[in-house]
């Protein structure tokens, strides 16, 4: 049960994603079992798991590893249904994953959650459902700390080099064709100070940036490889055309090969 000290706090109005929380391990398990109330609605219904499975190509074992979730409508009554609901829907609104509002914003959508050292400190969803309305977003997030990323845990073996990528889920695409040291952006948070030190700190080489090369994203990837090289970091660009990414590619190509063979190919940003 949650303790009385929870409550609404000064942060509520801003935008889920830009909430500055620094929260305490009451807190932090009571996130961790939302997070693992997302996984059950998951495993019970079948568009979701169908959407991952035959849509997207993500393996079983992989929804399983990840500990991917899913938030229908029937979610809705088992957040009514814990002891003190108020306090659990104040930690909820405090850590983002309800609005301001009070809407669940994860609500018909395909969860991905972010860890850093085995608790959740963030997720993104991937609307599937039209349970909410159409003026919704379709890739609601949230993030407790400004400095995570997708799939952080393939940093604890120090690789030399990691693939970086737009979204969770073509990361786990990547993952399905046996590319494990593989990262992901959240939402809209675009690539900061606090990565680039996360992964100097994990003794991080060279990053190889999976991003489709539209006149957008190269403005993007200009902005990673001046932060990485700030901290003697390589950036390297995968060659990916202005409409491709790598979902599209490992849909054109399940084998893997064609993206072992670009991510072999990647070239020094700006020839260096």
């Amino acid at each position: 049960m949650l303790s009385s000290h929870i409550h609404r706090n000064q942060y509520e109005a801003m935008p889920p994603s830009l909430l500055p929380t620094v929260i305490d391990m009451t807190e932090q398990q009571h996130v961790n079992m939302t997070y693992s109330m997302f996984k059950e609605h998951l495993s019970a219904n079948s568009k979701a798991l169908s959407y991952l499975i035959n849509d997207r190509g993500i393996k079983r074992e992989i929804i399983n590893q990840f500990s991917l979730g899913y938030a229908s409508l029937p979610i809705c009554k088992d957040f009514k249904a814990v002891d003190n609901p108020e306090a659990l829907t104040g930690l909820l609104k405090r850590t983002g994953i309800v609005g301001s509002k009070g809407h669940h914003i994860f609500l018909g959508s395909v969860i991905f959650p972010v860890k850093q050292h085995g608790h959740v400190v963030g997720g993104m969803g991937r609307r599937i459902s039209d349970v909410v309305r159409h003026t919704s977003t379709p890739y609601p997030f949230h993030l407790i700390d400004e400095s995570a990323l997708f799939n952080t845990e393939c940093l604890t073996e120090q690789p030399n080099s990691v693939v970086l990528c737009k979204s969770p889920l073509e990361a786990l695409s990547a993952v399905g064709q046996g590319i494990e040291n593989i990262i992901s952006l959240v939402g809209y948070c675009d690539f900061n100070e606090s990565h680039a030190k996360l992964l100097k700190s994990h003794k991080v080489k060279v990053v190889k940036v999976a991003f489709n090369q539209s006149t957008y994203y190269l403005h993007k990837i200009s902005a990673i490889a001046q932060l990485l090289n700030k901290y003697r970091i390589r950036c390297k660009v995968v060659e990916l055309n202005d409409w491709q990414d790598i979902n599209v590619l490992t849909l054109y190509d399940p084998s893997g090969k064609t993206m072992r063979q670009r991510l072999r190919q990647a070239q020094l940003y700006g020839g260096h």
